[in-house]
């Protein structure tokens, strides 16, 4: 028997990082922050998701990396979340123990019965699939699933190739997670793969999926966004908007509807 739970608005920010330039980049993302909740069209977002190393750009370069136990990006991320009192998600190349990972960061306000008292915690999950030829050599890999809450949602990350592994991703009857979140700087090359993709994902699991994907270029690469939010069905949810000069993708996801559905049609029930 599944719980309501909550709504959850979603903000995917297709940010085009200056590269290796995470001071520029932050300081980009604070005049986003400031205008996305100060707007008053949209709900204020519960959940802001940013890009694979939106920080950096997607870097090979070893001094990129940060400590991770000392990581500026990730206090400027722990930072705006305490200020904002939103859920963030992203990736940062960081160093750990003489080695490197590609990891997603998800800081969330600590809530209690007396509300929020600007303290916040932090998750993680490093990339399980590196990418062949230059990631694969210059990043660990993850070696565990993780699973996130956060007010009530079941959260399974993924980074960009991630993305092309279903058993990786695979929803169980007996546990199953709400939201498939997976950042992202997938080349404008393979946008048609991506759109597919991330569908596949949805309605395989029976879950929404959030995937977001930078913009602009790198030293090598186009990027072209096409981030999306995709309900349990498969269906493209969302609205498009355009704040300090990045597209922004807003979103309401809802639970209840998704649970309803899996009743009606227990497909996660047969898988293993």
């Amino acid at each position: 028997i599944y719980a309501d739970g909550e709504a959850l608005e979603v903000a995917v920010v297709e940010f085009s990082p200056e590269w290796e330039n995470p001071s520029a980049n932050m300081a980009a993302l604070d005049r986003i922050f400031d205008a996305l909740f100060s707007s008053g069209e949209y709900p204020a977002p519960d959940l802001v998701v940013l890009p694979e190393f939106f920080a950096a750009g997607f870097t090979m370069n070893p001094g990129a990396a940060e400590d991770a136990a000392a990581s500026p990006t990730l206090a400027w991320m722990e930072s705006t979340v305490a200020h904002f009192r939103c859920a963030l998600a992203g990736s940062v190349p960081v160093r750990e123990a003489g080695k490197r990972y590609n990891r997603l960061f998800f800081v969330q306000p600590v809530t209690s019965c007396a509300g929020t008292d600007g303290s916040v915690s932090v998750s993680w999950y490093d990339k399980a699939h590196l990418f062949f030829g230059g990631e694969d050599s210059n990043y660990t890999p993850g070696e565990s699933r993780k699973v996130f809450v956060y007010k009530g949602w079941k959260i399974l990350p993924g980074i960009c190739f991630d993305l092309r592994f279903p058993e990786w991703a695979r929803n169980t009857g007996d546990s199953p997670y709400d939201l498939y979140l997976n950042v992202a700087n997938w080349p404008s090359a393979r946008n048609a793969a991506a759109d597919i993709l991330v569908k596949a994902r949805s309605i395989e699991n029976v879950c929404w999926s959030v995937f977001c994907n930078r913009t602009g270029h790198d030293t090598l690469l186009e990027y072209s966004g096409r981030s999306a939010v995709i309900d349990y069905r498969g269906r493209s949810r969302g609205d498009r908007v355009c704040i300090c000069g990045s597209p922004v993708l807003r979103a309401r996801l809802e639970k209840a509807p998704m649970y309803r559905f899996r009743e009606n049609f227990p497909i996660l029930d047969r898988i293993k």
